[in-house]
């Protein structure tokens, strides 16, 4: 939209300077809610709006659940703006939805009087609106979204000049998107440069972190990385606990000197003392030379124990005189020897319930868990799905030399969908399985692994039509317990984690129901 001349020249200085404070709310952050919010308070206090709304198309956003594009409610202001969030349109669908897809500004001076009104979203609302202007949002010269303003009276119409002014607002709201866009694909080229340059220095701004749940961890993380205490990460396999790990070290004041990572439950018992503390030559059959162990290898940097609650007693006794003294004896040795090591250790296991059937030192737990952080499970990370996906899709796809491949809706439905027992891990593995026999430039949903091409729906009614309220129940159980194994791949603690039960009852379950497998 071209700016005329005289229409610059007929802002108040109120008008001019809400603009400024848009310019400057834009060129300052990449929080793209946070812009949202800011612009459209600033247009609706402006031109005197009730009320208004940023709507924006799902191929923007991505959100789960509908496989038509559509628009949704980004951020709004006036007395329902909390309850406009949940309104979804479907594109052509209402003034905003035909304002999209002709990709023209309007000003309607009486909503009542146009058949493109959705009157039933606003008498659903309890919000009548009399006068409406409408913009169209574009990004990378495509519209994909429309601010929307309303007003309840006739008497204040809107003018031309703030037809103008939200034209601007809704070119700026775009410019902003096209920026956090930017800076997101840079953020995913400087991880994958690091990981290419074989580097363990990854910062926690590396990691991705858009639920509120990981947020908290990484900033918990953030927070002990800068001092000696040793910290204990807990989380399912395959959450990121050794990525947490290197991020602690890089904020370190260690983050120079090394990073060693020891899984504890790779190595049988007669192995694991050795490589931790190293032996002498002799110390037993095959100890052919001296060998410096893990702990003398990380002095002064960081050791990573991975799978902490499967190391035998013995190993654990010896792992807590180090704890507490700062000093260890090679396998064979009689001198101690001295290290400045910071412990980071992790686990999947209940270590309480180990401590209470004896397997594993209560003294030794409380030496580790000085400070915990907790890593969430995939299925309980949503948000972060659709940037992890893409992280790896573009990861995969340049290490296979394929051109820049994206997700079809189909696809990442499913990929939202999944309950995730592998979490990261088996996203990870998911995204290879695409790019690896997908031969398009879009990854489609028979693309990813078969366990992810199933059908979500809940089943037809008239299934039990005929059926009491017990058999419907137990169909049902039958059906949902099944689709659960099939997703964890048959394991059946897992199965019974997502389920939320005992796994001696998801048994019993599977016998009852005489579910195969």
């Amino acid at each position: 939209m071209s700016i005329p001349v005289v229409m610059v020249d007929s802002l108040s200085r109120e008008e001019c300077l809400a603009l400024l404070e848009i310019s400057h709310t834009i060129n300052s952050t990449l929080d793209i809610q946070k812009i949202l919010n800011s612009t459209l308070q600033q247009l609706s206090r402006v031109i005197e709006a009730s009320a208004s709304s940023i709507w924006l198309s799902s191929h923007l956003s991505n959100p789960k659940g509908r496989r038509k594009p559509y628009l949704h409610v980004a951020a709004a202001t006036g007395e329902k703006s909390e309850e406009i969030k949940g309104v979804v349109l479907e594109m052509g669908q209402g003034i905003v939805g035909q304002v999209v897809n002709q990709g023209q500004a309007a000003i309607i001076d009486d909503v009542r009087q146009d058949r493109q009104h959705a009157k039933d979203i606003a008498t659903e609302l309890g919000f009548e609106v009399v006068t409406m202007i409408c913009a169209p949002i574009t990004y990378r010269n495509e519209v994909i979204g429309a601010i929307q303003a309303l007003n309840k009276a006739k008497s204040r119409g809107f003018s031309q000049k703030d037809l103008f002014l939200t034209s601007m607002v809704a070119d700026a709201t775009g410019i902003a998107l096209y920026n956090a866009d930017l800076h997101q694909t840079v953020q995913v080229e400087n991880r994958e440069l690091r990981r290419s340059l074989g580097g363990q220095h990854i910062q926690f701004q590396d990691i991705i972190a858009v639920s509120l749940n990981m947020q908290q961890a990484l900033e918990r993380s953030a927070k002990v990385a800068v001092t000696p205490t040793t910290t204990l990460l807990r989380g399912e396999s395959g959450t990121g606990k050794e990525l947490i790990a290197h991020a602690i070290h890089s904020a370190s004041p260690r983050a120079e000197n090394p990073f060693i990572p020891v899984n504890c439950a790779a190595l049988p018992d007669t192995l694991l003392e050795a490589e931790l503390f190293g032996h002498e030559k002799g110390a037993f059959t095959g100890a052919e030379s001296l060998k410096e162990g893990r702990f003398e290898l990380a002095n002064s940097g960081t050791l990573f124990l991975d799978e902490i609650g499967d190391m035998n007693h013995e190993v654990q006794a010896k792992l807590l005189r180090v704890l507490q003294d700062q000093e260890f004896f090679r396998v064979g040795g009689t001198q101690p020897i001295q290290c400045d090591v910071r412990v980071v250790a992790a686990t999947n296991q209940d270590l309480e319930a180990k401590i209470q059937d004896g397997t594993f030192r209560e003294d030794l737990y409380y030496r580790l868990n000085v400070i915990e952080v907790f890593l969430p499970p995939l299925r309980e990370r949503i948000e972060d799905i659709s940037s992890l996906a893409e992280f790896f899709l573009q990861r995969f796809s340049q290490e296979m030399k394929r051109p820049k491949i994206s997700f079809s809706t189909a696809a990442l439905e499913a990929l939202l969908s999944h309950s995730w027992p592998g979490n990261v891990r088996e996203l990870q593995n998911a995204v290879e399985h695409a790019v690896v026999l997908g031969k398009d430039a879009v990854v489609q949903l028979e693309d990813l692994p078969a366990r992810f091409d199933t059908v979500r729906t809940e089943p037809e009614i008239g299934h039990y039509q005929t059926a009491t309220l017990d058999t419907a129940q137990r169909a049902f159980k039958r059906q949902y317990v099944t689709h659960i194994l099939q997703q964890t791949n048959g394991n059946r603690s897992q199965a019974a984690k997502i389920l939320d039960i005992q796994r001696t009852y998801l048994s019993r379950l599977i016998k009852e129901l005489k579910i195969e497998g």
